[in-house]
């Protein structure tokens, strides 16, 4: 949980390839098998780490997947992290 919390200091430390190679993979895995309260971690996480890589619809999948959970706090929450990414993304990113 901590660890999910500090995603912004994780990429930048390991920077966007390793980000793009190990940890985008590592959260798809962590989606499958964490509980709710990890799964809200993350959903609000993404909705503020996204500025971070250069492509901005690299976490749309993942919280995808969050919005389909049963809990709907997780649910919202990657709603509303959508609607922040979105805000910054082109017509045909969209």
């Amino acid at each position: 949980m901590n660890a999910v919390h500090r995603l912004k200091t994780v990429i930048m430390s390991i920077g966007t390839d390793e980000t793009f190679n190990s940890l985008i993979p590592y959260l798809e895995e962590l989606v499958k098998t964490e509980d709710d309260e990890v799964l809200f971690a993350i959903a609000e996480e993404l909705g503020k780490v996204y500025v971070l890589l250069n492509d901005k619809t690299v976490f749309l999948p993942l919280l995808e997947t969050l919005s389909k959970q049963d809990e709907t706090v997780v649910r919202e929450q990657a709603a509303r992290s959508l609607t922040i990414i979105s805000k910054d993304l082109s017509d045909a990113e969209i």
